[in-house]
């Protein structure tokens, strides 16, 4: 188990890593005639502190660091979404087509949401329940509940750690609701599913899920920093995902390109650049 959670953890951050390195660089090489795109500088920010904690996390986990039951159903769970939306994202960069429409009917897809829902509010009560969980309020009292809090056991509700990854379920978790909205909202116009979207709002919601798990587990205190840095990270990307969910802030998905990628004869008028008259 613990080589399960260790290379899903690395190959969750290796992409990450990857796609982050991708985005930052398309927002960079391309800005001159589409713009900055805030939607790929906030993904890249995300990506700079996920990725890591990933990576830090997986290594640890080899190395001996404690594992759950709930971290491995975990790490199962998020590897499907990550894995396709890196496929499908890279064979964009490969000059492929990048993404699929999928018809499923709209009961299917409310009883795949409805079973991932259960699948993640079983995992997250199955978090608080694992031995030396100090439940707050104390709203569950048993006598194993009261010899753990007696020996120091238990999850620490104040801690920097705690507070910090819970703040980043929250951002992300709220990501993942517009992205599902978004989805909702093209299948009523299309009749269809976009592969990618619906990967990347399952990507946002087993991140989410995953966070969740790492700040009710006792683990390593060196993915702090990059704890840290998720906080305003997560912020900013979630105010972007909002103004591009609202279509009130003039992105890359206002401005679609059409035919081969060149540098025009003269910059965009968003570019920034005065030109010569």
């Amino acid at each position: 188990m613990s080589l399960v959670i260790g290379i899903g953890s690395l190959m969750i951050g290796l992409a990450y890593a990857g796609l982050g390195s991708l985005s930052a660089w398309e927002t960079i090489s391309l800005h001159r005639y589409r713009g900055w795109s805030r939607f790929g500088i906030g993904f890249s920010l995300m990506a700079a502190s996920c990725g890591p904690h990933h990576l830090v996390h997986g290594w640890h986990v080899l190395q001996g660091e404690p594992i759950s039951y709930p971290m491995f159903a975990a790490t199962l769970i998020g590897l499907p979404a990550g894995l396709i939306f890196v496929l499908l994202r890279f064979e964009t960069v490969l000059g492929g087509q990048g993404d699929r429409w999928v018809a499923v009917s709209a009961h299917r897809a409310m009883l795949l949401v409805g079973a991932f829902t259960l699948v993640a509010g079983v995992l997250a009560a199955w978090t608080f329940a694992q031995p030396g969980a100090d439940f707050a309020f104390q709203f569950l009292c048993t006598s194993a509940g009261l010899a753990d809090r007696g020996t120091g056991g238990g999850i620490d509700y104040g801690s920097v750690t705690f507070l910090a990854n819970m703040f980043v379920v929250i951002a992300y978790g709220m990501v993942g609701c517009y992205l599902a909205d978004r989805q909702v909202r093209s299948y009523l116009v299309n009749g269809g599913w976009s592969l990618s979207g619906v990967a990347l709002t399952g990507v946002f919601f087993t991140c989410a899920q995953m966070h969740f798990i790492d700040a009710t587990t006792q683990g390593s205190g060196s993915l702090l920093f990059f704890d840290l840095i998720g906080i305003p990270a997560s912020i900013y990307f979630l105010w972007v995902v909002k103004q591009v969910h609202n279509d009130s802030v003039m992105d890359w998905n206002r401005r679609p390109l059409v035919g081969a990628a060149a540098t025009p004869a003269r910059p965009s008028p968003w570019s920034g650049e005065r030109t010569q008259h």
